[in-house]
């Protein structure tokens, strides 16, 4: 019984205090100490960012080692292609408002050299200058006795014309000592042997014209129409473009100038070839 008296009495006390004491209210002192428990400090604010970076540098990575090893394992160690040189290179024409000006004779085309199958009724270099309200036109199965020359900033292209179906081959000897195949070529004209007869081909296809490069001097055109197929010529020039620089390359580029310069003789009943020389300057 004591014991229950004497929790009542501590009750009663305990119940007395609560209720005499005076309510507590915070000072503007301890609000000021919060607030400034609340501001981060530059240490804070520091680690915080370099956290975020952080995050944001090794989220990167992970994506990059990921397409990596989904896409290509070897892509970033890869070398890029090296560029062919352009040789022969390509542009879109000068406005020309004055048409066609013929160069040379007039005498009619008799479709080729002496004793060859007339194969092509048209066989024409057309050239243009920046300035020139003309494109100039040459016949290059009758070709005046006069030099051409030609500087980096003239445009040239071809014209051809077969009179009946037939194989056309058409390569440039440019100043730089290489042997570019112009047709059939797609990078110059989409066209495929064997052309057709009464067709128009302009090499190269239009818009584009070509123009030379920096390197000046001597430029030949070699052209070849031949009512069979001569794949010897694209399979020489296709060892000659893939052989490297040096005696190798140089045979297969001799042995192919000659059967181009020699066509009329070793196909005399089925080929005609031109062969047509300008300045470069």
């Amino acid at each position: 019984m004591r014991d229950e008296k004497f929790e009542k009495t501590m009750e009663a006390w305990a119940k007395h205090e609560t209720l005499s004491a005076p309510k507590m209210r915070p000072t503007v002192e301890m609000y000021r100490m919060v607030e400034a428990r609340r501001k981060p400090g530059i240490l804070t604010i520091l680690l915080s960012r370099r956290a975020v970076w952080a995050t944001a540098v090794a989220s990167l990575m992970v994506l990059m080692v990921l397409y990596v090893r989904l896409y290509d394992p070897f892509m970033l160690f890869t070398p890029a292609p090296a560029q062919e040189v352009a040789y022969v290179g390509l542009r879109a024409g000068f406005a020309a408002q004055k048409g066609v000006i013929v160069i040379g004779t007039s005498v009619p085309s008799r479709g080729g050299p002496k004793k060859a199958p007339p194969i092509l009724a048209r066989l024409v270099l057309q050239s243009q200058e920046p300035d020139s309200p003309f494109v100039q036109a040459l016949d290059l199965q009758n070709p005046p006795d006069q030099a051409v020359t030609l500087t980096s900033a003239d445009n040239y292209r071809l014209v051809l014309e077969p009179v009946k179906d037939g194989y056309v081959y058409v390569f440039q000897f440019t100043s730089s000592g290489v042997l570019v195949k112009l047709f059939p070529n797609e990078t110059y004209n989409p066209a495929q042997n064997p052309v057709r007869q009464g067709q128009s081909h302009y090499l190269p296809s239009q818009p584009n014209w070509f123009y030379l490069g920096q390197e000046k001097g001597e430029e030949r055109l070699y052209i070849v129409a031949s009512t069979e197929p001569l794949p010897q010529l694209e399979e020489g020039h296709s060892q000659y473009s893939a052989a490297d620089e040096g005696s190798r390359k140089q045979r297969l580029l001799s042995t192919l100038l000659e059967a181009l310069e020699t066509i009329q003789d070793t196909h005399a009943d089925t080929a005609a070839g031109w062969v047509f020389s300008f300045h470069h300057r």
